[in-house]
């Protein structure tokens, strides 16, 4: 009798353990529908995104894609949640050489990748400011080359969350992503 009451507490024990680990992974980042306009649902909640590493990464579970939080020239600060400094603009041609220097499977999303973080329910910045804090409502690369204009590239401005077709000579904004997007359901430049 006593080995099964044992056996009981270890087993409440590894459940009551398996439950924590699950809440504190749903619940690292706060829910951000208090930015929304009112009676809008958000598109991209918090509740799609798990914190990995050290919080300066996330992982988008719609689409399996990890992200960097901060963008290019911004630093986390994990004790604030937190993106510290200022993002670094730079013409397409050098942001696509940056990226291509990078090590551990980083690069510049594509257009549609990119639409897949873009938050609906507010503006300026059009992404959810809990999972990606501080991110300027400017023009974000994209990897997606512009097919009818060869000096132009598929950008998001994240000021309303819509593509452009940017010149590659222009300044923007670049967001780092890793994996392959498994969700097809956005629109795509």
């Amino acid at each position: 009798m006593g080995k099964i009451r044992r056996t009981s507490r270890r087993l409440a024990c590894a459940l009551v353990l398996a439950a924590l680990c699950r809440v504190s992974t749903g619940a690292d980042i706060p829910d951000a529908q208090d930015a929304c306009i009112k009676g809008q649902a958000e598109s991209t909640p918090s509740s799609e995104f798990t914190v990995i590493e050290d919080g300066s990464l996330v992982r988008h579970t719609r689409t399996t894609l990890e992200w960097q939080r901060c963008s290019l020239g911004q630093t986390w600060n994990a004790k604030g949640n937190t993106c510290d400094g200022k993002p670094k603009q730079q013409s397409w041609d050098r942001a696509t050489k940056l990226a291509a220097g990078l090590t551990g499977g980083w690069r510049i999303p594509s257009g549609e990748e990119l639409l897949s973080i873009v938050e609906k329910c507010h503006y300026s910045p059009s992404i959810n400011p809990q999972v990606f804090p501080n991110t300027p409502g400017g023009l974000f690369w994209s990897a997606s080359t512009d097919l009818g204009g060869i000096d132009r590239a598929w950008s998001v401005g994240f000021f309303t969350g819509r593509h452009y077709r940017a010149g590659k000579v222009q300044n923007g904004y670049v967001r780092l992503v890793r994996g392959t997007m498994t969700d097809t359901s956005k629109q795509t430049p």
